[in-house]
């Protein structure tokens, strides 16, 4: 889908292209009822305003624009330093910001950004919104997504194994003889949520083990999030003897979750993350995780967004990077 320009939004309100220029400017000799016509126009075609855009044709601004989802998350900490350090090989400074995994803040920073002059755009976006998919359609800045996918444009993205690797897991924990195994769930606006619950899912179903609902948990990937979900659990009167995690942080809510109401971990139930946090190596147990090449993931990203920035007509391409298995003390061998 082409990009929506200022002749545009002329042609839809009848108007000269100076004079929506000077509206979208906000240029205060227009009336305001003249105004407001022409930007809720432009809104409503999905115009996005780059007021230097013919001047970066010639001239790069050396910037890229980071839009982060959860900035408490150490997980994101460690792509952000791979990012910075491969752009300041390329001569690159960085923006960054943080959505929160807010939709609305998302669809904020990609036009500011856009405004803004960056020569591109790294994200980590939110879930199947309708209305990102529009944006992303129309902006004319290469950008790449993080670890999660947007449906429609899932060429833009660098992936990690989330599927296979939550299969792994759960083939293990099936081999050593579990059979009721709760899934801690992350946020419904991650795609990855999705991705390592399949897999969970399917991994079971591979072994004639039923998909019990109500032993999957929701979370919002944090470690509160965690402690509260096994809370809850064992409160109901749950019985489990494993416990798969979405990320790190909800299986060090777990692990405090489970200290409290004195189970042994992992003689009487095993523990499994994901991610591969610095800081899960030293909890008490240490947990057993996914290791998602975090580093590497923010300096690929740069790598193939600086392609794009050199060559406009690139073709974009979906990339997995691998991930390993790491068992710690919060899991039997």
């Amino acid at each position: 889908m082409k990009p929506i320009l200022m002749k545009d939004i002329a042609k839809e309100t009848g108007f000269s292209i100076n004079t929506v220029s000077r509206a979208l400017r906000n240029d205060s000799r227009l009336s305001d009822k003249t105004r407001k016509l022409i930007c809720e126009t432009a809104e409503k075609l999905g115009y996005i305003n780059n007021s230097l855009a013919s001047n970066m044709r010639l001239k790069h601004s050396k910037i890229i624009g980071v839009i982060t989802a959860d900035s408490s998350n150490p997980f994101f900490a460690e792509v952000v330093r791979g990012i910075e350090a491969t752009a300041k090989n390329y001569n690159y400074n960085i923006l960054l910001v943080n959505t929160s995994e807010n939709p609305e803040e998302e669809k904020h920073y990609v036009k500011l950004f856009c405004s803004r002059h960056v020569d591109g755009l790294l994200i980590v976006p939110v879930y199947e919104d309708v209305s990102l998919l529009k944006l992303y359609s129309r902006i004319d800045i290469p950008y790449l997504f993080l670890g999660r996918v947007i449906k429609g444009v899932e060429n833009h993205s660098i992936l990690h194994s989330d599927y296979e690797s939550q299969i792994e897991v759960v083939d293990g924990l099936i081999k050593k003889g579990h059979r009721r195994i709760l899934y801690l769930k992350g946020p419904d606006n991650a795609s990855n949520t999705y991705t390592r619950l399949s897999g969970y899912k399917d991994s079971l179903i591979k072994h004639n083990i039923k998909v019990r609902n109500h032993f999957i948990l929701p979370t919002k990937g944090h470690i509160e999030d965690g402690y509260a979900a096994i809370n809850k659990a064992i409160n109901k009167g749950l019985r489990f003897t494993a416990i798969c995690c979405f990320n790190d942080l909800v299986a060090m809510g777990v692990l405090k979750s489970l200290k409290e109401n004195n189970f042994e971990v992992p003689q009487e139930i095993e523990v499994f993350g994901f991610d591969n946090l610095k800081i899960s190596q030293f909890m008490q147990p240490s947990i057993s995780t996914v290791d998602v090449p975090k580093y590497a993931l923010g300096c690929e990203a740069v790598h193939q967004l600086m392609s794009h920035i050199e060559d406009g007509e690139l073709e974009y391409k979906l990339k997995n990077l691998n991930t390993r298995l790491i068992y710690r003390e919060s899991s039997l061998k």
